[in-house]
Parts: C-alpha cells; structure tokens; sequence
C-alpha cells in the first residue's frame, strides 16, 4: 500500500536483510510510542531447554490460545540489551523469521517477545547506578531501590561478579511482516504467499 510504513533496511548488527526473506517487523512513525513503552522491566527469566528455544531463530509459543513468537537476540551481533534497543529506536524492529514458518498461528494479538542471554542481573543489589529507570516504573524510582532494572543495561560491562540470565526483555506487537523482495530469482513471491496466512499485514519491500 502506498505510504505504508516499514522498518529501515539499512544495515543491523546482524547484517543486512536477505532477497525473500520474512521479518517480524515495527516500523517507527510519527504518533509511535517510545521503545521504553515495550521493555519489560524487570526482565522475566526462562527456561531455554524447557521452552524448546535455540541460539538462532525464532520460536513460536500459545498462551491462552494466542500464538506469540520468541527471538533471541545474540551477543555476537549484540553484546548487551542496550545496544539492540539503541538500534531499535534509530531503525525499528526487523526480526528475520523462517520463509516455512506457521505464519497461520499468527493473529493480530500475537506479540513477538525479544530475549538476551544477559537481560537479568541476578544479583543487581550488587552494583549502585545513579542513572533514571528507562521504563519510569515506579517502584524503581523509591529511594534505595536496588533491585533489578532496565536501567543496568546501559551500565555494561559490569565484569564477571554480574550473575547474568537469559531472560525477556521486550514484549512488541507484531504491526506487520515485511519480505523482502528478489527480482533476480523471484523466491519473495513464494515468501508472500506463505506469510500471507498471517493475520497481520504482509508489506513488500525493496530491502
């Protein structure tokens, strides 16, 4: 559609986006919350074996009949949770999903949940930082608050005494699916059609 807002395709910490390949996207705009509005703060820590998740790629979960989708994000692209979501704010979202994903099981109250090895500080009341919660949650703002908060993400690195754990950091909605497109073989044609099952907008884009 013509005016449809999409993600940047300028190139990520991961590299840049592949000729038919699908992304969990949120683009920014004008009249957009701020990133803060989706961090989860504090982060919920998971069980990776548990929830069947691996190092790279996406894994889809229902909660109350509602499918959401689990990215996480590696420190080899992104060594702390601050540098994603400095990234986010400059370029939007744009998470890459399998062409032969469920895209079926996708509705438009699916969110994609971000997750990062280093998202909880276990031991938090370890390390003193003057810097203002980024989520403004009020319990954090109470005088001598020591506990776990978004704010020690820009406070890295706090050296190997930090009990890190993986953990969700970002809860989004998934506004749309971008695929990228492939004039020279075409393979974004079979990528729309798949995506298409989804119950969100699925956007062409050049990169």
């Amino acid at each position: 559609m013509s005016g449809t807002l999409v993600t940047s395709g300028a190139r990520r910490g991961c590299g840049t986006r592949e000729p038919g390949g699908a992304y969990l996207a949120v683009p920014l705009g004008p009249g957009g919350s701020p990133v803060e509005a989706f961090l989860v703060d504090p982060p919920i820590p998971v069980d990776a074996a548990r929830l069947g998740l691996s190092a790279v790629g996406t894994t889809m979960i229902d909660r109350d009949g509602v499918a959401h989708v689990l990215d996480v994000i590696g420190r080899e692209h992104y060594p702390t949770v601050a540098a994603f979501i400095d990234e986010a704010r400059r370029l939007g979202v744009s998470r890459r999903i399998s062409r032969t994903a469920a895209f079926a099981r996708l509705t438009p109250n699916s969110r994609l949940l971000l997750l990062h090895a280093h998202a909880l500080i276990a031991n938090a009341p370890e390390f003193e930082t003057a810097r203002p919660c980024p989520c403004d949650v009020p319990e954090h703002r109470a005088d001598r608050f020591s506990g776990m908060c978004a704010r020690l993400w820009w406070e890295e690195p706090l050296g190997p005494a930090a009990q890190r754990r993986l953990a969700v950091f970002a809860s989004f909605p998934i506004a749309q699916i971008e695929v990228v497109s492939d004039p020279a073989a075409g393979t974004h044609t079979e990528t729309i059609s798949r995506a298409s099952a989804a119950g969100v907008p699925v956007v062409e884009v050049e990169r």
